[in-house]
């Protein structure tokens, strides 16, 4: 039966909750031998990512990252983070920000594994592909 990151993680999560750092290493060694004897190794850093996410959420927060074509004002960003505030149901946002030239345009907003793609790049491709299409 496969198991999903998903289940990897909120099994783990579950299992150092209540426990000491020196019990939590523990229990995260036997995890990661776990891992390689169902040949699920490859899989490590994605149960990371979601252990994270789960700890985020557990504590009210979330982390997103702003990618942008160039620098946004701190009024911008902050109505960002409040739109991702309200949508995660008030949860407090650390917003990380950084610019990409490659975009040529707008924004993408990750948060919570999802993506938001507001970049002029993936206007201009979702464009041609209604033209080719049509």
């Amino acid at each position: 039966m496969k198991v999903s990151v998903r289940q990897y993680a909120r099994g783990l999560f579950e299992l150092v909750a209540d426990k000491s750092e020196v019990e939590a290493k523990a229990v995260i060694a036997k995890f990661i031998v776990f891992l390689h004897k169902r040949q699920d190794l490859n899989k490590a850093e994605a149960i990371i990512e979601e252990m994270e996410r789960l700890y985020e959420v557990q504590n009210g927060e979330v982390k997103a990252e702003l990618i942008s074509a160039r620098p946004l004002a701190h009024v911008a960003k902050a109505k960002i983070a409040d739109y991702l505030s309200k949508r995660a149901g008030g949860v407090k946002v650390q917003l990380s920000d950084s610019t990409s030239p490659e975009l040529l345009g707008g924004f993408v907003l990750r948060y919570n594994g999802l993506v938001i793609d507001g970049s002029l790049q993936n206007n201009l491709r979702k464009f041609k592909k209604q033209l080719l299409t049509n």
